[in-house]
């Protein structure tokens, strides 16, 4: 049976989770709403359904159209905490009556294509955090800095407005203008860095199991039946970009074909790279990304030679390999070796 996935044609995405939030802020700003609806597939009176649907790419176009409209800066901070006190958002109403963190971020991931579809995340801890990083499920295209603020945002709000501080917790952005960094810091209250290899939030252990402010089991319950039913409208499926990534690492260390990824996701292989294309990518982009991941994975373990980690990932010899590490970190695999330590 191919696998379950899906893409930015797809209507993924409920405008109740972002789409009247956004709207609302930038109307309040005196942004007419024809001017924000430009270019996408809602129309107004989808806005008053409860279920109404959109494509993720027209939440991409939504979001392009609100920015050059508005020109607000603050904008994706603004919309992280609207979204996460909203309560048409069963998701989020559940993130802050869960009993800690670890519970919300769980609960988080396994619903997350009910509110952050584009996005999927890992997991690992470096010394004395835990460290979330934010991948592309989707092709985002330039709204991916945009999108991931509107993440980011929502998570420190939680933290914050549960934990009662964020010391300690740390975000690290692959995309934002290092001149544009005091305004993420003051926005945001929480340490920052840019131009870094990928994006990531690091939260100190201490924080994972804290108890809430306002844990209360059975309005978790009660908020996790509304997200499980909402799973009948929103059928719970991968990004194609994920899709892709995820049936690569499985088979390593044999390396997929196009074919094969295609055939695996019911799909012909001139439809597949039409697909990457939309998503501005392409498959050797892809198998390269897994092997990276993988080859981070594997040197933190420490107990890996070279010529072990090339076998592992596929590659035909240790020279090759250290040549792409490289290339990915501007390090030798050598160097490299002991900075993480992964769960």
């Amino acid at each position: 049976m191919p696998a379950r996935h899906f893409d930015s044609h797809d209507k993924i995405l409920l405008l109740q989770h972002g789409s009247t939030e956004l709207l609302a802020l930038a109307q309040r700003r005196g942004v007419e709403l024809h001017k924000l609806l430009s270019g996408t597939g809602i129309f107004e009176q989808d806005l008053q359904r409860p279920h109404g649907r959109l494509h993720h790419a027209d939440w991409l176009k939504l979001l392009h159209n609100c920015q050059h409209q508005l020109k607000s800066p603050e904008l994706p901070f603004l919309l992280g905490s609207a979204m996460l006190n909203s309560r048409y958002i069963a998701v989020c109403q559940s993130l802050q009556y869960a009993k800690n963190l670890k519970q919300a971020l769980c609960h988080l991931y396994y619903f997350r294509h009910q509110l952050f579809p584009g996005f999927y995340a890992r997991l690992y801890q470096q010394n004395d955090h835990l460290v979330i990083e934010f991948k592309a499920a989707l092709g985002l295209a330039s709204q991916r800095p945009f999108m991931l603020t509107i993440l980011c945002s929502l998570l420190l709000s939680l933290i914050k407005q549960q934990l009662g501080s964020l010391t300690g917790v740390s975000v690290q952005l692959q995309q934002a203008c290092a001149e544009h960094q005091l305004q993420y810091q003051l926005q945001w209250g929480c340490e920052l860095s840019v131009n870094q290899p990928c994006d990531t939030l690091r939260i100190p252990l201490p924080l994972w199991q804290q108890a809430f402010s306002d844990a209360d089991a059975d309005q978790f319950k009660a908020a996790r039946r509304t997200c499980r039913q909402l799973n009948h409208v929103l059928i719970k499926q991968r990004g194609i970009l994920e899709s892709i990534c995820r049936l690569q690492q499985r088979a390593l260390p044999q390396l997929l074909s196009q074919e094969q990824v295609a055939l695996a996701l019911g799909l012909s292989n001139s439809a597949l790279k039409r697909l990457l294309s939309r998503h501005d990518t392409n498959f050797a982009r892809l198998i390269d990304e897994v092997r990276r991941d993988a080859a981070r994975n594997l040197l933190q373990q420490g107990q890996y030679s070279n010529r072990q980690l090339a076998l592992k990932l596929g590659y035909s010899d240790e020279h090759n390999f250290r040549r792409a590490f490289k290339r990915w970190t501007g390090l030798i695999p050598s160097s490299f070796k002991g900075m993480f330590h992964f769960n």
